[in-house]
């Protein structure tokens, strides 16, 4: 018995469904929620702040946890995206100064490195019970980790 070939279906056999939606109409209703986005690498934080940007949420992205305190000291924010090794300041000193301020911000924070094996950094996740992602981690990582946030706090 020989195989079947595939057949290519005819024009009217294809059914097609075309949604024209502005990007506003994809925008979920009410006032975007507010991240703070600490990342030392230009690259790495711009490629965030893009995607994230894209995801409707109002982002403000700074290089440093010194100037992350200074945004934290004018605004409230509804997330905290942190990475660990910052220049001056890392993310482990950037929390407990937020938290001392802040502390509703303790169950807010994300933070993210690439030193998945440093007894330092594993102690202070396990210490406070923190959100990681470990680099490189895939952007519906990032989304989960979010969503799993934003639970949390309901």
């Amino acid at each position: 018995m020989r195989p079947i070939s595939p057949r290519t279906p005819e024009p009217k056999e294809i059914a097609t469904l075309h949604i024209n939606l502005e990007p506003e109409q994809l925008r979920p209703p009410g006032p975007a929620q507010k991240v703070l986005l600490l990342e030392d690498r230009d690259d790495f934080r711009e490629l965030l702040h893009e995607y994230l940007t894209s995801r409707f949420y109002d982002v403000t992205s700074v290089h440093s946890g010194i100037e992350g305190l200074n945004k934290i000291m004018k605004s409230r924010f509804d997330l905290i995206l942190c990475d660990m090794l910052m220049p001056k300041m890392g993310g482990e000193m950037f929390y407990w100064a937020v938290t001392r301020v802040r502390p509703a911000t303790r169950q807010r924070f994300i933070f993210f490195t690439g030193h998945k094996n440093n007894p330092k950094i594993e102690f202070f996740f396990r210490r406070v019970n923190a959100t990681v992602l470990f680099k490189p981690f895939k952007l519906s990582a990032l989304d989960s980790a979010i969503n799993d946030v934003f639970r949390r706090l309901r």
